[in-house]
């Protein structure tokens, strides 16, 4: 981690001031001492179950907005304790409303957006402005700010400092006056992203501001509906906006799986010959997997067909450029300890039908574990050439993602991400008709 010098406590200002303040502080004698001249980093940060659990007393204060392994392990307990099925999401809204309930609003230290994650700080932002709501409906926007400079090993290195806003506020009055603030303090030479760290279901307004001004955007549809959350990337792409997407990034290890594995030329004709795909995920929201099945269809250049729901069952069928039919499937599984993220890939059967011989024919196995291997086996798949592998699946916080993004500097969507949704949009449309 990289050691931080801070320059000053956050000190609460007036909006009105901060603008001048800020400009005043980077003001010096010598010019290389002045801000860093690298991005600006918007971020939405509700932390919405550590507001609960602390304002119920299940766990201590203050407020960072770092999911923590207490907020977690007391999430999961809760859940137990209330009867919820276990494979509840810690994000989700029937945990948040339990937690909401006879909820008496007291004031608590709140440290939101006056710290960086590591990964985070490493890439020293010019500007980080954290949007910071409140459980309490009636708060009135609150404005600190205060700067920081990562301490430097080598003394003959520059030091580049950058500074730190927090627009603390319920949601109403961000949306009245808290983007106002916002738009006053972006550094219009710099890039700016925003970090949508909630659910795409909420507070849409304050969400709509900065997709119509075209910042670039990070969020994660494993928070909120499928519906919203495909909304979002399919405007995002016909605008030609840039967006990235943290559930699109916790498929990298599974794609990269899958490609190694035909990697050698001997195994090409394989490809030509799929006939069944199976993903299993955990239970809740299945975009991970349409993306998975979208990404693979993109590259075979498979043609969608059509889509059956059939609840924790959907069945989606492709065609290649010669008419042979290609069979796919989502399964949602449940498990017995629910993942931090809702619906993530756990496993893959991919079969392919090169001859009428079944020992010719192959049968590709991956699992985030052994044990989702051995169960993707059964059904006589040991009869085919069997290819298995265990997915790397370490546990990776959405601050360390996040900076992976920023750290690529990539101003516009992964082409491979953007034909992925291109097709996830077109298969999720004919659900419904």
């Amino acid at each position: 981690m990289k050691p931080q010098l801070t320059l000053q406590a956050p000190l609460e200002l007036p909006h009105q001031e901060i603008s001048n303040y800020l400009n005043q502080l980077w003001i010096s004698e010598e010019e290389d001492s002045s801000g860093a001249n690298t991005f600006t980093l918007m971020v939405w940060q509700p932390a919405w179950l550590e507001q609960c659990l602390v304002q119920n007393g299940l766990i201590n204060g203050p407020i960072t907005g770092i999911l923590s392994p207490e907020i977690i392990k007391v999430a999961k307990k809760f859940i137990i304790n209330k009867g919820l099925p276990h494979t509840t999401s810690i994000n989700s809204g029937e945990l948040l409303d339990l937690l909401k309930e006879n909820l008496l609003i007291k004031d608590h230290e709140d440290l939101r957006g006056q710290f960086f994650e590591s990964s985070i700080s490493t890439l020293n932002p010019r500007r980080l402005i954290t949007l910071a709501p409140t459980l309490n409906k009636a708060s009135e926007i609150k404005t600190f700010v205060s700067a920081y400079c990562p301490l430097s090993e080598n003394n003959i290195t520059q030091t580049i400092c950058g500074d730190l806003v927090v627009v603390r506020g319920d949601s109403n009055s961000i949306y009245e006056k808290g983007l106002n603030i916002i738009d006053e303090l972006t550094i219009k030479d710099l890039p700016t992203w925003l970090w949508w760290n909630g659910s795409l279901d909420e507070a849409q307004e304050i969400f709509n501001f900065f997709t119509d001004h075209g910042i670039r955007l990070i969020i994660d549809t494993a928070i909120g509906s499928p519906k919203r959350c495909l909304k979002i990337l399919d405007q995002s792409i016909r605008s030609n906006k840039a967006i990235n997407d943290l559930n699109w990034v916790r498929l990298k290890s599974w794609r990269e799986s899958l490609a190694m594995i035909f990697d050698p030329p001997t195994r090409r004709p394989i490809l030509d010959h799929i006939s069944d795909i199976d993903i299993d995920i955990a239970e809740g929201n299945f975009l991970q997997a349409l993306f998975l099945i979208s990404w693979i269809s993109d590259k075979l250049e498979w043609e969608f067909s059509k889509i059956e729901n059939y609840g924790e069952l959907i069945k989606i069928e492709f065609e290649r450029n010669n008419g042979e039919k290609i069979s796919t499937g989502i399964n949602s599984v449940p498990l017995g300890n629910q993942g931090i993220h809702s619906g993530q890939v756990i496993g893959l059967r991919l079969i392919s039908k090169i001859s009428e011989v079944q020992k010719n024919n192959t049968c590709v196995i991956l699992g985030c574990e052994s044990v989702e291997c051995m169960r993707l086996e059964a059904g006589g798949m040991a009869d085919m050439q069997l290819i298995e592998q265990v997915v790397p699946n370490a546990f990776s916080s959405s601050e360390s993602d996040v900076s992976k993004l920023l750290g690529s500097s990539r101003g516009n969507t992964s082409p491979l991400f953007e034909n992925s949704i291109k097709v996830a949009v077109k298969i999720f449309n004919s659900i419904n008709n």
